[in-house]
């Protein structure tokens, strides 16, 4: 990722404070793991958001090594056109329900306050056969910590109501969080894509080679056994709630304590953490709606 896009990152994504937040009174979701913090994000402008969601959107669909020494302007039309299901003559509702917007500003959260890796590239999950993304997670970052390994394997919602992109999220987080979908739907896909990964040296690359030889009869047992865990940081972005910052902060958190603290994760067998990122705006509609206008007027890329 270029340094003026991380620069841009920085200067309009402001962290405002962690939860739990004595100072204004405000807990931690009650499903966010003890150890973790949920972190409260505003945007400064809402064009600059626009600009790192459509620029944001190159790093997300390739890997590093495909973007070195590439046209990345021919690259950036390549992904709508062949790795995202984006249909340039679709409703301009059809283009406001896609799902790149909150994925492209997810990895730029990732990368650039959380510091982690691209494990593989998001753009690898598209089925060409129904011209669409396959089911998995919004991201695939990964955060090597001495001996042990953190799999980011994230989601987002990206919804002008902030209860109902709650609601989206907990429709789906308990067969997120199973070993079901993390191997059989997400680490499949990766083992069919693992030579892309970069570093052929991991402790990781070599667990998914001997899964791939049969050597190892349960995946989940592997990675525990090799303290591999999974952190899975949701990133909520939706409009501004009530007169000041705080309120739109503590309405997801009231209305996730109203209807889901009884979720629990029973089908999961490896370590697991998770956390929200919240991300409450000026208008949701406004800054698809400007991405969406680069997106079908081909804006060339300006960072």
């Amino acid at each position: 990722m270029k340094q003026s896009l991380k620069d841009l990152i920085k200067n309009t994504l402001i962290l405002k404070f962690r939860l739990p937040d004595k100072g204004h009174s405000i807990n931690r979701s009650c499903i966010t793991s003890v150890d973790l913090e949920d972190n409260c994000y505003s945007a400064s402008d809402l064009e600059d958001l626009a600009r790192i969601i459509y620029e944001g959107i190159l790093y997300y669909s390739f890997d590093e090594y495909q973007l070195d020494g590439g046209n990345h302007q021919k690259m950036f039309l390549k992904a709508f056109n062949q790795k995202f299901k984006y249909n340039y003559n679709s409703t301009d509702l059809a283009k406001r329900k896609l799902g790149i917007y909150g994925e492209s500003l997810l990895y730029s959260f990732l990368k650039v306050f959380y510091r982690t890796d691209t494990l593989i590239s998001r753009g690898y999950f598209y089925d060409i056969q129904k011209k669409s993304e396959v089911t998995g997670y919004d991201a695939f970052h990964l955060v090597p910590t001495g001996e042990n390994i953190e799999l980011w394997f994230g989601e987002t919602k990206f919804y002008e109501d902030g209860k109902s992109a709650i609601d989206s999220v907990f429709s789906n987080i308990q067969k997120a969080l199973s070993d079901d979908y993390l191997v059989d739907t997400n680490f499949a896909t990766i083992l069919q894509f693992k030579g892309n990964i970069k570093d052929k040296e991991s402790k990781l690359y070599k667990i998914l080679e001997k899964w791939e030889k049969s050597i190892i009869d349960s995946l989940e047992a592997e990675l525990n056994d090799n303290n591999i865990s999974l952190v899975y940081p949701i990133l909520v972005t939706y409009n501004k709630h009530g007169s000041n910052f705080n309120d739109s902060i503590q309405m997801l958190i009231n209305h996730i304590a109203e209807k889901y603290s009884d979720v629990t994760f029973d089908d999961i067998s490896i370590n697991y953490s998770l956390f929200f990122i919240f991300l409450p705006i000026d208008c949701v509609r406004t800054t698809k709606e400007t991405v969406i206008k680069w997106i079908d007027n081909k804006e060339p890329l300006k960072l």
